[in-house]
């Protein structure tokens, strides 16, 4: 049996290449998209899972794979107001770790930012540093 995997954040840019090697790779047999709405891609490996990103504990027991990919990220223009941006690139991918931690995924990787700093004046940057 292969190893399977949670992506979130699979419509977007870095999401949908990491998909698309996904689905290439022989290692992977499942892929378990979580999101707010249905995917495009479309393959047998692929599982998904439409919840309020912003509330993953409400998903929690679903939540087992080998590895969860975090792409999750938006932009100012997507998201000006300052406390629902944090909530998503700070919030989502720091509850995902505490989940993956809980359910015993070893293995978490977070798509961060160049200059990700928590001393940054940049907004931006700081909320990436901080997570």
């Amino acid at each position: 049996m292969g190893k399977s995997a949670i992506v979130l954040g699979a419509s977007g840019v870095t999401g949908t290449e990491l998909m698309k090697l996904l689905i290439e790779d022989e290692e992977f047999d499942q892929i378990i998209v979580i999101s707010r709405s249905k995917g495009k891609l479309e393959h047998p490996k692929i599982k998904e899972i439409i919840t309020d990103l912003l509330h993953l504990k409400q998903i929690a027991s679903e939540c087992k794979a080998d590895v969860l990919f975090c792409c999750i990220g938006t932009t100012k223009a997507q998201t000006p107001d300052k406390t629902t941006y944090k909530a998503i690139d700070y919030g989502i991918p720091v509850q995902a770790a505490k989940i993956a931690k809980a359910n015993g995924i070893n293995t978490f990787i977070v798509v961060s930012a160049l200059g990700a700093d928590p001393n940054s004046s940049i907004f931006y940057n700081r909320t990436k540093g901080e997570m």
